[in-house]
């Protein structure tokens, strides 16, 4: 077993309660299925954490509302929903009689775990990185009534969806980013020619050169820089200027 699900295992064995950090603008996407089965078996609290909820379409988060309980939606730039995420910890630990509960923190790789840790904890003692895989054990950290356990973010053993991992931004140390980006266009038809103003076509090679062009991001000769350019488009569909 990989050191990172047994980091996560011993977590969830030795929590009181867990926090599962989410995308809000990909709730589907980014929910840790295999986390959430191990944590209903050990008969465990498990409260869902929205993040990034700022750069989420608001209906949709209205109706994930209906299907995900108890949920949080958090923004850790603004702080939006850390009170009430709080709160919910808080309320939690009563029901289940723990004065002062152990509260892990899982997910897949780059979901922010340690940007919420550090907005319930209002002190930055976890660690934080835009590289996923940065966590590399569990932190303890001591909040205002509950302790904190940041843990690695993990990714479900069979799972080797590349264009969700690209496009969420679970993986982001990609060794191919021009592939990554070209299986993108081919999944998600406009979505990244649009945002950059370039025509729809069949060639996804075409589209990206176009970007480049846009970009002026080219090298000798007048050759486009579609590795410079992928890096770039990625980027900028993790952090939201590109929104999905």
């Amino acid at each position: 077993m990989p050191i990172f699900w047994r980091a996560v295992n011993t977590v969830i064995k030795d929590a009181d309660i867990l926090l599962e950090v989410v995308d809000a603008r990909s709730v589907d996407e980014t929910r840790n299925l295999e986390i959430e089965d191990k944590v209903r078996r050990a008969g465990k609290v498990l409260i869902y954490v929205l993040n990034k909820c700022d750069l989420a379409d608001q209906k949709q988060l209205e109706k994930v509302k209906k299907t995900m309980s108890p949920c949080v939606f958090v923004s850790c730039k603004d702080y939006h929903g850390i009170r009430m995420l709080r709160e919910k910890i808080l309320i939690a630990g009563k029901r289940i009689g723990v004065e002062r509960p152990r509260v892990g923190v899982l997910g897949y790789p780059n979901m922010g775990k340690s940007s919420v840790i550090n907005a319930l904890n209002g002190a930055g003692k976890a660690r934080v990185s835009s590289t996923s895989g940065f966590t590399k054990g569990a932190q303890h950290i001591n909040a205002r009534g509950f302790v904190l356990i940041d843990t690695p973010g993990v990714i479900p053993y069979l799972e080797k969806d590349v264009v969700k991992h690209a496009i969420t931004g679970i993986i982001t140390d990609s060794k191919d980013p021009e592939e990554d980006v070209l299986k993108i266009m081919e999944s998600k038809i406009g979505l990244i020619e649009n945002h950059y103003g370039v025509p729809i076509v069949e060639d996804k090679e075409e589209s990206l050169e176009a970007i480049c062009r846009k970009l002026n991001l080219l090298i000798k000769g007048g050759k486009a820089d579609t590795f410079k350019a992928s890096q770039s488009i990625l980027k900028a569909l993790r952090d939201g200027t590109i929104k999905y």
